[in-house]
């Protein structure tokens, strides 16, 4: 029920109790390069997160809107690449073959930015929780859900969209 701001570091953890861990950053073995994965345990919080309105849109000292574009970030994850590992969408494959869903990656192969568009919503009958969807080249946004493949469960695009709350990182 609180805002979010784009000045505090928060954790993204399921909305359904009991139903595993928070979201983190594991390597893929590509240079730079991460997914977006569920931790297994639910006493794990996962890898803190920021998120960034678009320029154009809002100030960065305003409040993160609901359906607003918004940038997604792993921020204070150390890495020799960068210390903030933004969100996209990735044709890159983890552990599985062709075919499968577009997975959610952070950072990239050459250290750039990717400016990968997000967008917080709420969903569910009873408002319990929130979506992510990504919103790529101005098409329809498309919800973000879990995969599970070889023992890990990843983020990608998904008709079944993962409901959400956030916790602010508290230091």
């Amino acid at each position: 029920g609180n805002v979010l701001n784009s000045k505090s570091n928060y954790y993204i953890l399921p909305a359904k109790p009991a139903s595993s861990g928070g979201l983190k950053a594991v390597p893929t073995g590509l240079q730079c390069l991460h997914f977006v994965v569920q931790e297994r345990s639910e006493t794990l919080l996962g890898t803190p997160l920021r998120f960034t309105p678009l320029p154009e849109h809002a100030s960065a000292t305003e409040p993160i809107r609901l359906s607003s574009d918004i940038w997604i970030e792993f921020h204070d994850l150390r890495s020799f690449c960068s210390d903030v590992l933004d969100w996209h969408l990735t044709g890159q494959v983890p552990e599985s073959s062709s075919g499968e869903p577009k997975h959610v990656a952070a950072g990239s192969e050459e250290g750039l930015r990717s400016f990968g568009v997000f967008r917080v919503e709420r969903h569910g009958i009873d408002l319990s929780g929130y979506k992510i969807v990504s919103c790529v080249d101005k098409g329809p946004c498309r919800d973000l859900g879990l995969h599970v493949y070889k023992d890990k469960t990843w983020l990608t695009v998904s008709d079944k969209p993962f409901l959400v709350v956030f916790r602010k990182r508290t230091i």
